[in-house]
């Protein structure tokens, strides 16, 4: 299962953690694992390459995190679009496919 986990402070999402496999049942049809690599590297992409900001991340086999917590204040705010969009794509696939994906956020 993958598990996303969200932190939220002061009303900002300001860290992301990923990590596991979705353990879909046919080797190499990973529709979950295709989507949420998809979303999760899309959101790095946009961060670092459309908003040219610099972002502590880590990225490998089953795991990707990130911090926002080191930004300007708005930075920080520029990046919430994206982070949000994040969190919302990634809801919507749990929705349909809990037995694959959790998505928490919690307030830190």
């Amino acid at each position: 299962m993958i598990k996303a986990v969200f932190e939220k402070k002061s009303g900002n999402l300001v860290s992301v953690s990923l990590q596991g496999h979705a353990g879909w049942p046919k080797q190499g049809y990973d529709l979950v694992c295709s989507a949420v690599s998809a979303i999760s590297q899309g959101t790095v992409i946009g961060i670092t390459e459309v908003l040219k900001l610099e972002l502590d991340y880590s990225m490998e086999e089953g795991f990707l995190s990130f911090s926002l917590e080191g930004m300007k204040k708005e930075d920080l705010i520029k990046c919430q679009v994206l982070v949000e969009t994040m969190l919302l794509a990634l809801k919507s696939i749990e929705i349909k496919f809990s037995k694959y994906i959790s998505v928490k956020v919690k307030e830190v």
